[in-house]
């Protein structure tokens, strides 16, 4: 997972860039688009059916997204496969995934983000800025990689304000 902290750019620009606005038929006939997921860290990850690494890689995506789907979090697993739903559709169907199953046969999307190799994943943050890029397979249920996502998706506990944290309660000469 350190990787995708550490590549600094995506298309020659540092990040946090905006990623690309799409939009892409899924598997159950809905449309996928960026815009779905705002308020969300989206993880989008370029695959296909052929790809040796993406398909070792997919069943931890799975129990990745199966983990955190409830805390603020989003799969969408964009295929590249040329014949669209009737090759992706049955290995979906066999492996028993549920996250949602882009179709990019003309490797629309997949340009938009330059994707020049499988798999490829892109973290975007609930504001649809790219933070982290991920070239090759991840280990997603690597406990580093738990780790860096439960840390990600934590809800900001309140913190008690006592008098004394707080130049403005006890009246000193401070802007607030």
């Amino acid at each position: 997972m350190a990787l995708m902290l550490a590549t600094p750019s995506f298309a020659g620009e540092d990040l946090p860039v905006d990623a690309p606005q799409f939009s892409l038929p899924s598997l159950d006939g809905r449309e996928l688009a960026l815009n779905d997921y705002q308020g969300k860290y989206l993880l989008v990850n370029f695959w296909a059916t052929w790809c040796g690494p993406c398909k070792v890689e997919m069943p931890s995506l799975e129990s990745l997204y199966r983990k955190f789907k409830k805390r603020n979090f989003a799969v969408i697993a964009v295929s590249n496969d040329i014949f669209g739903a009737q090759v992706v559709e049955p290995y979906i169907q066999a492996q028993d995934f549920t996250f949602p199953v882009g179709l990019d046969p003309k490797l629309k999307v997949s340009n938009q983000f330059g994707v020049i190799s499988l798999p490829t994943t892109f973290l975007i943050n609930p504001q649809g800025k790219i933070i982290g890029v991920l070239n090759g397979a991840e280990n997603w249920v690597d406990p580093k990689t738990l780790l860096y996502f439960d840390q990600l998706l934590a809800t900001p506990e309140k913190v008690a304000e006592t008098p004394q944290s707080s130049p403005c309660k006890n009246n000193q000469n401070t802007s607030c």
